[in-house]
């Protein structure tokens, strides 16, 4: 009775909300989130270092260059997408080699209270659910961000930087859940660093462990 009720319940699902690719809208016999031929489009990059510090750097993860299919999920939070961010964090898990990846918690990039207000979520953090539903990890929300600022996407690269100095600080609260740990940093987006460095930096006063990050996409 249980197969018989699990396969009608899948074949309603297919009718009320039939599966279809992310990126193409093409429909799908399986419940996926992109179609072979969106999937066959993604071009795996391998990792690379990022200096934080004259001790620290992280090992950056990105699923592909900055590029279609993922660039469009991506940017769909410019419409309130949340479902693209939780995609993309499947992806992420599917796709990259973070599952053979040693880390203790989960730590995604914050949103100022008033973006997050603006945007109903953040990306980073729908992201960081699926990752740590996949690895049975933590999130820890370690870092706030105090600032509230333009869009990196809307300075040039010689202020980005500037633009996100001073944008974080560590919860006094957290920072024992993340002395002596390997942390996990969730993004969307790695263009010029500005962003991670500077909150892989306010986290490296809370002494980690090791630090590794995550991102959908990176330009260079």
């Amino acid at each position: 009775m249980h197969t018989i009720a699990t396969s009608l319940y899948n074949t309603l699902l297919k009718l009320i909300s039939p599966p279809f690719c992310a990126r193409c809208g093409g429909f799908l016999s399986k419940r996926l989130i992109l179609c072979e031929a969106c999937r066959q489009r993604i071009q795996p990059v391998v990792s690379t270092t990022v200096p934080v510090t004259k001790k620290y750097q992280i090992t950056l993860l990105a699923l592909c260059r900055y590029e279609e299919p993922i660039k469009s999920l991506v940017l769909a939070k410019s419409r309130r997408d949340h479902v693209a961010s939780a995609q993309i964090g499947q992806l992420v898990w599917e796709l990259t080699n973070l599952k053979n990846m040693p880390f203790d918690c989960i730590v995604p990039i914050p949103l100022h209270w008033r973006r997050f207000a603006e945007r109903g979520y953040n990306q980073s953090y729908e992201m960081a659910r699926i990752i740590a539903q996949k690895s049975d990890k933590p999130i820890v929300n370690a870092l706030r961000r105090t600032t509230h600022r333009p869009f990196q996407s809307q300075v040039n690269q010689k202020q980005r930087q500037e633009n996100v100095r001073g944008a974080f600080t560590v919860h006094s609260r957290h920072k024992n859940l993340i002395t002596g740990k390997r942390i996990l940093i969730v993004d969307d987006l790695f263009t010029t660093g500005a962003t991670m460095k500077t909150a892989a930096r306010e986290l490296v006063r809370a002494r980690p462990a090791q630090l590794i990050a995550i991102v959908a996409c990176r330009t260079s």
